[in-house]
């Protein structure tokens, strides 16, 4: 009889076993996935922290201060850069999401009226970006040699990721103009497959911003990022020479991947918030520690 009752409670105990074992399997899974996005949002943080204190080369920064200063020669009827009224000519609808706080309200597009005019449109960010999977932030300037020879590089990678079955136009690139005019930039832009921050966005204070927060040191500069905002590389610039037919592209982490496919887009949507608060309040510290200390020097 003891025997039997012994014999009867082994399945049960293995079956408890392997439970518990799954659970931590599981439980170890979503602990480094949650590690994971908690790093990176820490290092944009110290990546922002740094940016506030420590300067560009000089010469970005000359280049930064004459682009700058061309914000204000923007005109409302520039031959080359017109502008438009808000889609369907009615009032702006409040823009919401990562993107559309990081990138602004609107960005443009380009539509080739003939061979020798083109008419620039207004999209709203949250629209133009809407069901793409990966986005490119394009630092780079019509007076950088290497931007123009990159320029068409890159605009053939983007037709034949975005020719990709089953993964068609979900990769979108936004130009940050680091032109020194406007009518440059509007020469420029018609090189340019994809859409672009408005001029006296990208060459004021959003693009400096911009710039900053992913420690574009040169152009032209490549920054992948994912529907959420996420970073996925700040190096596309050299990894496409190094993998032309995008085998790896968007060169993600593994572990990453697996979040992302894991996790649902509303989950992470609503982690992201919560880290980013917990960012936010430990941006505001270091600043205060660096105030401080500033302070104590003086």
């Amino acid at each position: 009889m003891f025997s039997a009752t012994i014999a009867l409670r082994k399945p049960v105990r293995r079956k408890v076993t392997t439970f518990f074992q799954t659970a931590m399997k599981i439980f170890v899974l979503l602990f480094s996935l949650v590690s994971l996005v908690a790093i990176s949002l820490a290092e944009e943080a110290v990546a922002e922290n740094d940016g506030l204190y420590d300067s560009t080369t000089q010469d970005s920064a000359n280049q930064i201060e004459g682009s700058a200063a061309n914000v204000s020669r923007v005109e409302a009827n520039s031959e080359h850069v017109p502008t438009t009224a808000t889609p369907g000519g009615e009032s702006a609808p409040t823009q919401t999401g990562p993107l559309a706080n990081l990138l602004g309200s609107t960005l443009l597009s380009l539509e080739m009226l003939d061979e020798s005019h083109a008419q620039i449109v207004q999209n709203y960010t949250t629209d133009a970006l809407r069901g793409k999977k990966v986005i490119g932030l394009y630092f780079s300037a019509d007076w950088c040699g290497p931007c123009r020879q990159f320029t068409p590089e890159l605009a053939s990678f983007y037709k034949e990721m975005n020719s990709r079955r089953g993964k068609q136009d979900e990769f979108e690139i936004v130009w940050v103009s680091r032109c020194r005019d406007v009518d440059s930039y509007g020469q420029y832009f018609t090189q340019m497959p994809w859409i672009a921050m408005p001029p006296e966005e990208a060459m004021g204070e959003r693009g400096q911003m911009l710039s900053n927060k992913y420690k574009v040191k040169g152009i032209p500069s490549l920054v992948l990022l994912d529907d959420l905002g996420n970073v996925i590389t700040t190096d596309a610039r050299n990894k496409i020479p190094q993998d032309k037919a995008g085998i790896g592209f968007p060169w993600r982490n593994p572990l990453v991947s697996l979040y992302m496919t894991v996790l649902p887009r509303s989950l992470r949507m609503m982690m992201k918030s919560q880290l980013t608060s917990v960012k936010d309040m430990l941006l505001t510290k270091a600043k205060s520690v660096v105030g401080l200390k500033r302070a104590s020097v003086a």
